[in-house]
């Protein structure tokens, strides 16, 4: 398992440093330094009813110096036929990850350029594709700020705003509140609300988590949450309650997880009905820096 490992590892670092190498410029005055971070999950589902899903996704992101210091690629694909978690979107503006309700099996490529990137601001710019067939193509910018509200707490605002070559033009609203309990435990409660020409009125998700670390390799987490769109009649679409445990085990770069829960999706002749569900998950890790002269 640690030789593949490392020789994966070795084997995409060196990919990546040609890629950097032939469109960036030589820079001998300073150092640079070009890495990547990756993460392979798989996961298997079980649903109410005895049905199984399987799925995977990947997350690369790719920091190309010699090109420019501000500049990241990034991608991202998935595969996870039937029933997806309902959430916040996890990345505004990129389809897919745009909604509380994600799209299945779909992969994008992003270029990121940062004009600013700060503890208390972040703001980039970015243009991607989202692979299939006929191409779509979307660009976004990006504004996130962070402030403290004393020692323990703090609040994020963003706002995103993006357009597909669809014609669709949208934006994305978020705001969360975090607070410490000690080192180890973090309330934070996030909200979210998506309005696009693609979307029906504004696509709006609540939750609220509770978070721990149980030891160096382990934590667990305890969310609920609420979701919904202002077309419909009733306020709310969907309640979910889920507790999730990660664990590294045998190697750093190696991590499984698993997440019962229960979620009440509205039906139509409007009762919310409890559908349950189990997710296991492992994830594999890879990430190497070099140094460029």
């Amino acid at each position: 398992m640690d030789v593949t490992h490392a020789r994966i590892e070795r084997g995409i670092l060196n990919q990546t440093v040609r890629f950097d190498n032939f469109f960036g410029s030589v820079k001998p005055e300073r150092l640079l330094q070009t890495r990547y971070d990756i993460r392979l999950r798989n996961s298997l589902r079980v649903e109410h009813g005895g049905k199984l899903t399987p799925g995977s996704n990947i997350r690369a992101n790719f920091n190309l110096s010699r090109i420019s210091e501000r500049l990241r690629l990034f991608i991202a694909g998935e595969d996870e036929p039937g029933l997806t978690t309902q959430s916040l979107p996890q990345d505004p503006g990129n389809p897919g990850f745009d909604r509380t309700t994600p799209t299945t099996h779909f992969a994008n490529t992003e270029l990121r350029y940062e004009l600013i990137r700060k503890p208390s601001l972040n703001i980039f710019l970015g243009v991607g594709v989202r692979l299939k067939l006929p191409f779509e193509v979307f660009a976004r910018s990006r504004l996130e700020y962070t402030r403290k509200l004393g020692d323990i707490s703090l609040m994020r605002v963003a706002e995103t705003f993006f357009v597909k070559n669809t014609d669709f033009l949208g934006e994305t609203t978020e705001f969360s509140l975090e607070r410490l309990f000690g080192e180890t435990t973090l309330l934070r409660w996030s909200s979210a609300g998506t309005a696009s020409e693609e979307i029906s009125g504004l696509e709006w998700g609540s939750e609220l988590s509770l978070s721990r670390q149980l030891s160096s390799k382990s934590a667990g987490t305890l969310q609920g949450g609420v979701y919904g769109n202002t077309t419909s009649s009733a306020l709310v679409q969907n309640y979910l309650l889920l507790a999730r445990y990660r664990r590294n085990f045998l190697r750093s770069w190696l991590f499984y997880e698993l997440e019962p829960q229960v979620s009440w999706p509205r039906s139509p002749d409007g009762s919310h009905p409890a559908t349950l569900a189990f997710t296991f998950r492992i994830e594999i890790g890879f990430q190497a820096t070099t140094t460029n002269k």
